[in-house]
Protein backbone atom coordinates (compact mmCIF):
# COMPACT_ATOMS: atom_id res chain seq x y z
CA UNK A 1 0.00 0.00 0.00
CA UNK A 2 1.52 3.58 -1.35
CA UNK A 3 1.37 6.59 1.32
CA UNK A 4 -1.31 7.84 -1.14
CA UNK A 5 -3.47 4.81 -0.30
CA UNK A 6 -6.21 5.00 2.09
CA UNK A 7 -5.72 2.82 5.45
CA UNK A 8 -7.83 1.23 6.82
CA UNK A 9 -9.11 2.24 10.03
CA UNK A 10 -10.76 0.22 12.94
CA UNK A 11 -12.53 2.81 15.30
CA UNK A 12 -13.66 0.18 18.01
CA UNK A 13 -11.57 -2.35 19.31
CA UNK A 14 -11.67 -6.00 17.66
CA UNK A 15 -13.83 -8.38 19.47
CA UNK A 16 -11.78 -10.34 21.95
CA UNK A 17 -11.41 -14.44 20.54
CA UNK A 18 -10.71 -17.78 21.88
CA UNK A 19 -10.96 -20.84 20.21
CA UNK A 20 -11.40 -24.38 22.02
CA UNK A 21 -8.72 -25.56 20.16
CA UNK A 22 -6.33 -22.68 21.93
CA UNK A 23 -8.41 -20.98 24.92
CA UNK A 24 -5.79 -18.98 26.23
CA UNK A 25 -3.63 -17.75 22.57
CA UNK A 26 -4.61 -14.76 23.24
CA UNK A 27 -4.17 -14.39 27.19
CA UNK A 28 -2.17 -11.20 27.25
CA UNK A 29 -3.04 -10.86 31.01
CA UNK A 30 -1.89 -14.53 32.41
CA UNK A 31 -5.86 -15.36 33.67
CA UNK A 32 -5.11 -18.72 32.23
CA UNK A 33 -4.67 -20.42 36.23
CA UNK A 34 -7.52 -18.30 37.18
CA UNK A 35 -9.89 -19.96 34.80
CA UNK A 36 -8.18 -23.35 34.74
CA UNK A 37 -9.12 -23.21 38.72
CA UNK A 38 -12.86 -22.05 37.75
CA UNK A 39 -13.84 -24.37 35.49
CA UNK A 40 -12.43 -27.37 38.03
CA UNK A 41 -15.32 -26.32 40.24
CA UNK A 42 -17.93 -25.95 37.30
CA UNK A 43 -17.11 -29.42 35.77
CA UNK A 44 -17.12 -31.08 39.33
CA UNK A 45 -20.02 -28.70 41.09
CA UNK A 46 -22.40 -31.05 42.74
CA UNK A 47 -25.76 -29.82 41.37
CA UNK A 48 -26.83 -26.59 40.46
CA UNK A 49 -24.53 -22.99 40.65
CA UNK A 50 -24.63 -19.58 40.32
CA UNK A 51 -21.06 -17.56 40.03
CA UNK A 52 -20.07 -14.45 40.03
CA UNK A 53 -17.00 -12.90 38.07
CA UNK A 54 -16.32 -9.45 39.46
CA UNK A 55 -14.29 -6.98 37.91
CA UNK A 56 -14.73 -2.72 37.40
CA UNK A 57 -15.47 -1.50 34.00
CA UNK A 58 -13.10 -2.55 31.42
CA UNK A 59 -10.88 -4.80 33.17
CA UNK A 60 -11.42 -7.41 31.13
CA UNK A 61 -14.52 -9.56 31.82
CA UNK A 62 -15.74 -10.08 28.87
CA UNK A 63 -12.29 -11.89 27.57
CA UNK A 64 -12.32 -13.49 30.88
CA UNK A 65 -15.55 -15.51 30.24
CA UNK A 66 -14.98 -16.20 26.31
CA UNK A 67 -11.91 -17.89 27.15
CA UNK A 68 -13.59 -19.70 30.39
CA UNK A 69 -16.47 -20.98 27.53
CA UNK A 70 -13.58 -21.74 25.36
CA UNK A 71 -12.00 -23.79 28.29
CA UNK A 72 -14.83 -25.37 29.40
CA UNK A 73 -15.74 -26.88 25.66
CA UNK A 74 -12.47 -27.93 25.49
CA UNK A 75 -13.86 -30.48 28.47
CA UNK A 76 -17.25 -31.36 26.47
CA UNK A 77 -18.77 -28.89 28.41
CA UNK A 78 -21.89 -27.60 26.30
CA UNK A 79 -21.71 -23.53 27.21
CA UNK A 80 -23.95 -20.62 25.84
CA UNK A 81 -22.82 -17.45 25.87
CA UNK A 82 -25.79 -14.96 26.38
CA UNK A 83 -24.96 -11.04 25.57
CA UNK A 84 -27.20 -9.49 28.15
CA UNK A 85 -26.99 -6.23 26.93
CA UNK A 86 -26.79 -6.95 22.96
CA UNK A 87 -29.63 -10.09 23.07
CA UNK A 88 -32.34 -8.83 25.11
CA UNK A 89 -34.17 -8.10 22.16
CA UNK A 90 -37.52 -9.01 24.11
CA UNK A 91 -36.97 -7.10 27.61
CA UNK A 92 -38.26 -10.44 29.25
CA UNK A 93 -34.75 -11.68 30.39
CA UNK A 94 -36.68 -15.71 30.59
CA UNK A 95 -37.85 -15.10 27.25
CA UNK A 96 -34.23 -13.69 26.12
CA UNK A 97 -32.30 -16.06 27.93
CA UNK A 98 -34.04 -19.33 27.11
CA UNK A 99 -34.27 -18.35 22.93
CA UNK A 100 -30.29 -17.58 23.04
CA UNK A 101 -30.01 -20.69 24.91
CA UNK A 102 -32.34 -23.48 22.47
CA UNK A 103 -30.86 -21.52 19.56
CA UNK A 104 -27.22 -21.99 20.64
CA UNK A 105 -28.04 -26.39 21.67
CA UNK A 106 -30.85 -26.53 18.83
CA UNK A 107 -28.06 -29.58 17.44
CA UNK A 108 -27.79 -31.19 20.63
CA UNK A 109 -31.22 -31.86 21.98
CA UNK A 110 -35.21 -30.92 21.29
CA UNK A 111 -35.56 -27.35 23.46
CA UNK A 112 -39.64 -27.11 22.34
CA UNK A 113 -40.80 -28.17 25.69
CA UNK A 114 -38.33 -25.48 27.03
CA UNK A 115 -39.56 -22.76 25.30
CA UNK A 116 -42.95 -23.22 25.57
CA UNK A 117 -42.91 -22.99 29.09
CA UNK A 118 -40.46 -20.50 29.27
CA UNK A 119 -42.88 -18.29 27.28
CA UNK A 120 -46.05 -19.12 29.43
CA UNK A 121 -44.11 -18.77 32.27
CA UNK A 122 -42.53 -15.43 31.53
CA UNK A 123 -45.64 -13.62 30.11
CA UNK A 124 -47.70 -14.46 32.87
CA UNK A 125 -45.40 -13.89 35.70
CA UNK A 126 -44.58 -10.10 33.99
CA UNK A 127 -48.57 -9.53 34.34
CA UNK A 128 -48.99 -11.07 37.29
CA UNK A 129 -45.80 -9.56 39.34
CA UNK A 130 -46.97 -5.84 37.37
CA UNK A 131 -50.02 -5.82 39.57
CA UNK A 132 -48.76 -6.92 42.82
CA UNK A 133 -50.04 -10.37 44.79
CA UNK A 134 -53.40 -8.99 45.42
CA UNK A 135 -54.42 -6.14 42.96
CA UNK A 136 -56.03 -3.56 45.33
CA UNK A 137 -59.74 -3.17 44.48
CA UNK A 138 -59.72 -7.14 43.06
CA UNK A 139 -63.27 -8.05 44.07
CA UNK A 140 -62.42 -11.06 43.34
CA UNK A 141 -58.92 -11.90 45.56
CA UNK A 142 -59.28 -15.80 44.88
CA UNK A 143 -58.89 -15.15 41.07
CA UNK A 144 -54.90 -13.70 42.10
CA UNK A 145 -54.41 -16.97 44.16
CA UNK A 146 -55.58 -19.24 41.30
CA UNK A 147 -52.89 -17.44 38.92
CA UNK A 148 -50.44 -17.59 41.65
CA UNK A 149 -50.73 -21.57 41.17
CA UNK A 150 -50.78 -21.34 37.66
CA UNK A 151 -47.59 -19.60 37.34
CA UNK A 152 -46.04 -22.27 40.05
CA UNK A 153 -47.48 -24.68 38.56
CA UNK A 154 -45.76 -23.23 34.89
CA UNK A 155 -41.96 -22.77 36.69
CA UNK A 156 -42.53 -26.49 38.27
CA UNK A 157 -43.36 -27.49 34.11
CA UNK A 158 -40.31 -25.29 32.97
CA UNK A 159 -37.38 -26.69 35.36
CA UNK A 160 -38.85 -30.71 34.81
CA UNK A 161 -38.39 -29.62 30.72
CA UNK A 162 -35.03 -28.09 31.28
CA UNK A 163 -33.80 -31.05 33.78
CA UNK A 164 -34.87 -33.28 31.19
CA UNK A 165 -33.14 -31.78 28.32
CA UNK A 166 -29.86 -31.43 30.29
CA UNK A 167 -29.77 -34.90 30.90
CA UNK A 168 -29.79 -35.80 27.54
CA UNK A 169 -26.89 -33.62 26.96
CA UNK A 170 -25.10 -36.08 29.04
CA UNK A 171 -22.30 -32.92 29.81
CA UNK A 172 -22.75 -30.02 31.98
CA UNK A 173 -24.59 -27.42 30.61
CA UNK A 174 -22.71 -23.64 31.45
CA UNK A 175 -24.59 -20.22 30.95
CA UNK A 176 -21.97 -17.66 30.38
CA UNK A 177 -23.75 -13.84 31.00
CA UNK A 178 -21.81 -11.02 30.16
CA UNK A 179 -22.52 -7.22 29.87
CA UNK A 180 -25.40 -7.37 32.97
CA UNK A 181 -24.42 -4.15 34.18
CA UNK A 182 -24.70 -2.30 31.06
CA UNK A 183 -28.99 -3.28 30.82
CA UNK A 184 -31.71 -1.52 32.72
CA UNK A 185 -31.54 -1.47 36.34
CA UNK A 186 -34.93 -3.74 36.29
CA UNK A 187 -33.89 -5.97 33.40
CA UNK A 188 -30.27 -6.50 35.15
CA UNK A 189 -32.34 -7.78 38.17
CA UNK A 190 -35.03 -10.09 37.10
CA UNK A 191 -32.30 -11.96 34.71
CA UNK A 192 -30.51 -13.05 38.10
CA UNK A 193 -33.80 -13.45 39.58
CA UNK A 194 -34.80 -16.04 36.84
CA UNK A 195 -31.39 -17.38 36.58
CA UNK A 196 -31.42 -17.82 39.96
CA UNK A 197 -34.27 -19.44 40.54
CA UNK A 198 -35.71 -20.85 37.32
CA UNK A 199 -32.45 -22.63 35.96
CA UNK A 200 -31.92 -23.98 39.65
CA UNK A 201 -31.57 -27.69 38.31
CA UNK A 202 -28.77 -29.93 38.95
CA UNK A 203 -26.27 -29.86 35.77
CA UNK A 204 -26.79 -26.29 35.38
CA UNK A 205 -23.58 -23.72 35.93
CA UNK A 206 -24.53 -20.06 35.62
CA UNK A 207 -21.31 -17.48 35.29
CA UNK A 208 -22.43 -13.92 35.51
CA UNK A 209 -19.60 -11.07 34.47
CA UNK A 210 -20.71 -8.55 36.90
CA UNK A 211 -19.89 -5.32 37.71
CA UNK A 212 -20.91 -5.28 41.36
CA UNK A 213 -20.60 -1.41 41.62
CA UNK A 214 -22.74 -0.91 38.86
CA UNK A 215 -25.38 -4.00 40.10
CA UNK A 216 -25.28 -2.03 43.11
CA UNK A 217 -26.45 1.34 41.59
CA UNK A 218 -29.33 -1.49 39.95
CA UNK A 219 -30.44 -2.51 43.32
CA UNK A 220 -30.11 1.04 45.36
CA UNK A 221 -32.82 2.16 42.18
CA UNK A 222 -35.30 -0.34 42.73
CA UNK A 223 -34.72 -0.49 46.92
CA UNK A 224 -33.51 2.19 47.77
CA UNK A 225 -30.55 3.49 48.89
CA UNK A 226 -30.44 2.02 52.29
CA UNK A 227 -30.61 -1.59 50.86
CA UNK A 228 -27.98 -3.55 51.89
CA UNK A 229 -26.27 -4.26 48.11
CA UNK A 230 -23.81 -6.85 49.38
CA UNK A 231 -26.75 -8.90 50.84
CA UNK A 232 -29.42 -8.47 48.37
CA UNK A 233 -26.69 -9.66 45.70
CA UNK A 234 -25.37 -12.65 47.91
CA UNK A 235 -28.82 -14.61 47.66
CA UNK A 236 -28.23 -15.02 44.26
CA UNK A 237 -25.01 -15.75 44.04
CA UNK A 238 -23.08 -19.09 45.09
CA UNK A 239 -19.65 -18.37 44.54
CA UNK A 240 -17.46 -15.17 43.49
CA UNK A 241 -14.42 -14.51 41.97
CA UNK A 242 -12.71 -11.33 41.52
CA UNK A 243 -10.88 -10.48 38.87
CA UNK A 244 -7.32 -9.24 40.34
CA UNK A 245 -5.17 -6.14 38.79
CA UNK A 246 -2.39 -6.99 36.39
CA UNK A 247 0.78 -7.19 38.02
CA UNK A 248 3.34 -4.40 36.23
CA UNK A 249 5.23 -7.09 34.37
CA UNK A 250 1.59 -7.70 32.72
CA UNK A 251 0.64 -4.60 31.71
CA UNK A 252 4.11 -4.63 30.41
CA UNK A 253 3.49 -7.63 27.53
CA UNK A 254 0.16 -6.61 26.91
CA UNK A 255 1.08 -3.42 26.32
CA UNK A 256 3.92 -4.49 24.23
CA UNK A 257 1.85 -6.33 22.22
CA UNK A 258 -0.29 -3.36 21.47
CA UNK A 259 2.70 -1.31 20.37
CA UNK A 260 4.06 -4.75 18.15
CA UNK A 261 0.48 -4.57 16.51
CA UNK A 262 0.75 -0.36 15.75
CA UNK A 263 4.43 -1.25 14.98
CA UNK A 264 3.85 -1.18 11.09
CA UNK A 265 2.48 2.53 10.18
CA UNK A 266 4.63 4.01 13.43
CA UNK A 267 8.19 2.31 13.18
CA UNK A 268 9.27 4.29 15.71
CA UNK A 269 6.94 2.68 18.21
CA UNK A 270 9.23 -0.52 17.86
CA UNK A 271 12.17 1.54 17.91
CA UNK A 272 11.32 3.80 21.10
CA UNK A 273 9.44 0.19 22.46
CA UNK A 274 10.31 0.07 26.18
CA UNK A 275 9.62 4.14 26.62
CA UNK A 276 5.74 3.79 24.93
CA UNK A 277 5.30 0.70 26.72
CA UNK A 278 6.14 2.36 30.18
CA UNK A 279 4.35 5.85 28.68
CA UNK A 280 1.37 3.81 28.37
CA UNK A 281 1.56 1.66 31.44
CA UNK A 282 1.26 4.78 33.53
CA UNK A 283 -1.91 5.49 31.72
CA UNK A 284 -3.20 2.35 32.91
CA UNK A 285 -2.01 2.71 36.56
CA UNK A 286 -3.67 6.24 35.98
CA UNK A 287 -7.23 4.92 35.17
CA UNK A 288 -7.17 1.93 37.56
CA UNK A 289 -5.85 -0.27 34.85
CA UNK A 290 -9.48 -0.32 32.63
CA UNK A 291 -7.92 -2.19 29.61
CA UNK A 292 -10.91 -0.48 27.92
CA UNK A 293 -9.16 3.15 28.50
CA UNK A 294 -6.16 2.04 27.34
CA UNK A 295 -7.13 0.42 24.06
CA UNK A 296 -9.23 4.18 23.40
CA UNK A 297 -5.87 5.16 23.56
CA UNK A 298 -4.11 2.93 21.22
CA UNK A 299 -7.55 3.27 18.24
CA UNK A 300 -7.33 7.16 18.64
CA UNK A 301 -3.42 6.69 18.06
CA UNK A 302 -3.63 4.73 14.86
CA UNK A 303 -6.03 6.72 13.34
CA UNK A 304 -3.49 9.71 13.32
CA UNK A 305 -0.91 7.40 11.86
CA UNK A 306 1.14 7.25 9.80
CA UNK A 307 1.18 11.54 9.12
CA UNK A 308 2.59 12.97 5.60
CA UNK A 309 4.83 15.60 7.94
CA UNK A 310 6.99 14.92 10.87
CA UNK A 311 6.91 11.09 10.53
CA UNK A 312 9.74 10.19 13.71
CA UNK A 313 8.44 11.94 16.10
CA UNK A 314 4.47 12.27 15.41
CA UNK A 315 3.62 8.83 17.06
CA UNK A 316 5.39 10.76 19.97
CA UNK A 317 3.62 13.42 20.14
CA UNK A 318 0.19 11.99 19.86
CA UNK A 319 0.77 9.77 23.03
CA UNK A 320 2.28 12.57 24.85
CA UNK A 321 -0.69 14.63 23.61
CA UNK A 322 -3.49 11.76 24.13
CA UNK A 323 -2.34 10.72 28.21
CA UNK A 324 -2.24 14.88 28.86
CA UNK A 325 -5.94 15.37 27.37
CA UNK A 326 -6.45 12.54 29.72
CA UNK A 327 -5.32 13.24 32.56
CA UNK A 328 -5.81 16.97 32.52
CA UNK A 329 -8.12 18.43 30.07
CA UNK A 330 -7.47 21.80 31.03
CA UNK A 331 -3.92 22.00 30.86
CA UNK A 332 -4.52 20.39 27.57
CA UNK A 333 -6.17 23.14 26.37
CA UNK A 334 -4.04 25.65 28.07
CA UNK A 335 -1.42 23.69 26.03
CA UNK A 336 -2.68 23.96 22.74
CA UNK A 337 -3.50 27.41 23.09
CA UNK A 338 -0.31 28.24 24.15
CA UNK A 339 -1.01 29.50 27.63
CA UNK A 340 1.23 27.13 29.53
CA UNK A 341 4.80 25.33 28.19
CA UNK A 342 6.48 21.43 27.35
CA UNK A 343 8.14 22.28 31.31
CA UNK A 344 4.74 23.15 32.72
CA UNK A 345 3.05 20.44 30.91
CA UNK A 346 5.21 17.98 32.08
CA UNK A 347 5.70 19.17 35.84
CA UNK A 348 2.04 19.20 35.70
CA UNK A 349 1.61 15.25 34.70
CA UNK A 350 4.67 14.22 36.60
CA UNK A 351 3.05 16.03 39.87
CA UNK A 352 -0.49 13.76 38.68
CA UNK A 353 1.41 10.36 38.66
CA UNK A 354 3.60 11.15 41.32
CA UNK A 355 4.97 7.56 43.28
CA UNK A 356 4.80 5.81 40.11
CA UNK A 357 8.53 4.36 39.36
CA UNK A 358 8.28 4.71 35.54
CA UNK A 359 7.51 8.56 35.63
CA UNK A 360 10.72 10.01 34.43
CA UNK A 361 9.76 8.00 30.97
CA UNK A 362 7.82 10.85 29.95
CA UNK A 363 10.41 13.90 30.22
CA UNK A 364 11.82 13.01 27.13
CA UNK A 365 8.85 12.92 25.02
CA UNK A 366 6.82 15.56 26.50
CA UNK A 367 10.07 18.07 26.26
CA UNK A 368 9.48 16.93 22.69
CA UNK A 369 6.17 18.76 21.91
CA UNK A 370 6.80 21.14 19.59
CA UNK A 371 5.53 24.39 20.78
CA UNK A 372 8.72 26.21 20.37
CA UNK A 373 10.10 26.38 23.90
CA UNK A 374 13.53 27.07 23.54
CA UNK A 375 15.04 23.63 25.26
CA UNK A 376 18.93 24.82 26.32
CA UNK A 377 21.79 23.13 24.16
CA UNK A 378 24.44 23.72 26.71
CA UNK A 379 24.23 20.33 28.97
CA UNK A 380 24.76 22.13 31.69
CA UNK A 381 22.44 25.17 31.19
CA UNK A 382 19.74 22.34 30.66
CA UNK A 383 20.58 20.10 33.99
CA UNK A 384 20.11 23.36 35.85
CA UNK A 385 16.78 24.02 34.06
CA UNK A 386 15.81 20.72 34.30
CA UNK A 387 16.14 21.21 38.05
CA UNK A 388 14.31 24.75 38.95
CA UNK A 389 11.19 23.56 36.72
CA UNK A 390 10.66 20.05 37.80
CA UNK A 391 13.01 19.85 40.44
CA UNK A 392 14.24 16.63 38.72
CA UNK A 393 17.63 14.60 39.23
CA UNK A 394 20.87 15.53 37.69
CA UNK A 395 21.68 11.79 36.65
CA UNK A 396 17.82 11.86 35.09
CA UNK A 397 18.51 15.76 33.49
CA UNK A 398 21.77 14.42 31.51
CA UNK A 399 20.14 11.07 30.47
CA UNK A 400 16.90 13.28 29.05
CA UNK A 401 19.56 16.06 27.48
CA UNK A 402 21.62 13.02 25.53
CA UNK A 403 17.85 11.72 24.16
CA UNK A 404 16.69 15.08 23.04
CA UNK A 405 19.48 16.18 21.46
CA UNK A 406 19.97 12.82 19.89
CA UNK A 407 16.24 12.58 18.59
CA UNK A 408 15.78 16.35 17.74
CA UNK A 409 19.14 18.11 17.78
CA UNK A 410 18.26 21.93 18.21
CA UNK A 411 18.66 23.20 14.54
CA UNK A 412 15.88 22.88 13.65
CA UNK A 413 13.23 23.91 16.43
CA UNK A 414 9.63 23.35 15.95
CA UNK A 415 7.00 26.05 16.64
CA UNK A 416 3.42 26.48 17.19
CA UNK A 417 1.90 25.95 13.39
CA UNK A 418 3.18 22.09 14.02
CA UNK A 419 1.42 21.88 17.27
CA UNK A 420 -1.68 23.50 15.86
CA UNK A 421 -1.33 20.69 13.44
CA UNK A 422 -1.13 18.20 15.81
CA UNK A 423 -3.96 19.64 17.74
CA UNK A 424 -6.51 19.26 14.78
CA UNK A 425 -5.50 16.37 13.85
CA UNK A 426 -6.09 14.45 17.80
CA UNK A 427 -9.57 16.52 17.71
CA UNK A 428 -10.59 15.26 14.01
CA UNK A 429 -9.33 12.41 14.88
CA UNK A 430 -7.43 11.67 10.97
CA UNK A 431 -4.45 12.82 9.99
CA UNK A 432 -5.15 16.18 7.43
Amino acid sequence: MSEADPRPIDLRPKEFESSTDAPFANDRLNRKESIESLCSVIQNADGPLVISVEGAYGTGKSAYLRMCAAHLEQGKAATVQFNAWQQGHTGRPLIDLVAALTTELSDKGVWDDVKKTAKQVGLRAIGYLSRGIIAPNDPDDSSTFDEWAEIDAGVTSFKAALREQVSELDTKLVILVDELDRCEPTYALDLLNKARHLFDVPGVVIVFGVNRVELGHAVETRYGSDCDVDGYLRRFVDLSVQLRQPTTEEWAAYLAHSCRELADCAPILQEHNTYVRNILALLADSCGGRLRDVEQVLRHLNLTLPHPSYKRLWPIWVICMLMLRYLDRDCYESFVTGTVDVWEVLSNMRQRLAGRDDVRYLDCFVLSLPDGTQIPADEDEFVQQYASKISGSEDDARRVHSWYTGQIGHSDLFGMPQLETLHKTIEIGVAT
